[in-house]
């Protein structure tokens, strides 16, 4: 871990050349194998992205993807999207001057977590609001790490980029969804209690996990 690893939007944009391939070769791998977007015009695959590579046949509805599931311009639109439309800030590790992992937050209010990460899943806003209120909140957009360059121990300082992220943006509260196991244990690792990820206890109307870590008790 160097020095340095809390950045501006803008400088992370410096780095752009290094975080979207990282941002494409995760997501491709487990457990989210996002590889391609799903041509299927009945979009059967979650997410609309597909597993396969592109030009391969999909046994399901016998199309072929066309496209890889995170176009490099599509990627960068929407970070500097974010970077323009709402407190943002990015935590980046670096070993020999290539990312080996990455990760993007950024303030935002229930209705703004409900709005752009669960349109598909209606019931989340009224889940959100019962949970948190009106209060502003640190929402952990993405985390992903370069596997083949550092293929385990990839959070074992994600106590000190959550704490981090919470002194730069404000709130005292972070929250998140996955899939990934290991985002659910580290957030109970380093914060014990403070770190509400029960998805049965909370009862999430949605197939991810909801991490919610409570840092204004600590």
């Amino acid at each position: 871990m160097s020095e340095r690893n809390f950045y501006s939007p803008t400088e992370a944009k410096e780095l752009y050349g290094e975080i979207v391939p990282t941002y494409q070769a995760a997501f491709a791998g487990e457990p989210w194998y996002e590889v391609s977007k799903c041509p299927d015009v009945e979009k059967r695959c979650d997410g609309n992205l597909s597993p396969l590579q592109v030009g391969s046949p999909c046994g399901t509805c016998g199309m072929c993807p066309t496209e890889q599931a995170y176009l490099d311009e599509e990627l960068t639109a929407r970070f500097d999207t974010l970077a323009s439309s709402r407190s943002t800030s990015w935590y980046i590790e670096r070993e020999d001057s290539i990312t080996t992992l990455a990760a993007v937050a950024w303030t935002a209010s229930v209705e703004t977590i409900a709005t752009e990460k669960y349109p598909d899943v209606p019931e989340m806003k009224d889940w959100l609001e019962e949970k948190l209120g009106d209060r502003e909140v640190i929402w952990l957009d993405e985390v992903f790490a370069n596997r083949a360059i550092k293929p385990k121990g990839n959070l074992i300082n994600f106590g000190k980029m959550v704490l981090g992220f919470s002194d730069i943006l404000g709130p005292s509260r972070v929250l998140y969804r996955t899939i990934a196991p290991q985002m659910v244990i580290a957030p109970q690792r380093n914060f014990g209690i403070k770190a509400n990820t029960r998805k049965r206890i909370l009862e999430v109307p949605d197939r991810r996990d909801f991490v919610a870590i409570n840092l204004g008790e600590m």
